[in-house]
């Protein structure tokens, strides 16, 4: 029984793999693929370097980021999740930070929160990603103490493609 209930698991996930509708999401967020310096808003000098590469048949998304002056670095591991309808985050850093963010497109934008479960109790975290006109990629990250009253922001920065 319980080799049946694995083996129907994988069947159901291969045909929400399949899935056109579902398919189409999977690129929903190709916008930040790529090789990029990362600027500080405002900044005319790269304060980190990004690789965000498609992964596993195109179905998953990998971010590694590294700052250029000192040991701090991250990764993120994106999906769109077809049994949420909604796209997910996982974050982790070598300073011993990790995210959940879950979300959307919103407009052209990629939206993510972990307002569905917090890095500490009372605190949203909420990150956009927006692509920009001459290609550059704005990345804004923001939190809020008050249940989203207000927002403070963490980071403003902005991706701009090294690969071109």
């Amino acid at each position: 029984m319980r080799v049946f209930f694995i083996f129907l698991l994988f069947t159901v996930g291969l045909q929400a793999q399949t899935d056109p509708q579902v398919q189409q999401h999977y690129h929903d967020f190709d916008f930040w693929l790529g090789t990029w310096d990362v600027y500080v808003a405002g900044s005319d000098q790269p304060r980190a370097q990004s690789h965000i590469e498609s992964i596993i048949d195109s179905v998953g998304v990998l971010e590694n980021y590294k700052l250029l002056q000192g040991p701090y670095q991250g990764k993120s591991i994106n999906k769109y999740n077809a049994a949420r309808q909604r796209w997910e985050q996982l974050w982790i850093d070598n300073g011993g930070l990790s995210l959940f963010l879950s979300g959307n497109l919103e407009g052209k934008a990629m939206v993510m929160t972990d307002e569905e479960r917090p890095l500490s109790e009372g605190t949203i975290n909420k990150i956009r990603w927006e692509p920009q006109a001459n290609g550059d990629v704005r990345q804004t990250w923001t939190s809020s103490t008050d249940g989203g009253k207000t927002w403070n922001t963490v980071f403003d920065g902005m991706y701009k493609r090294k690969d071109l």
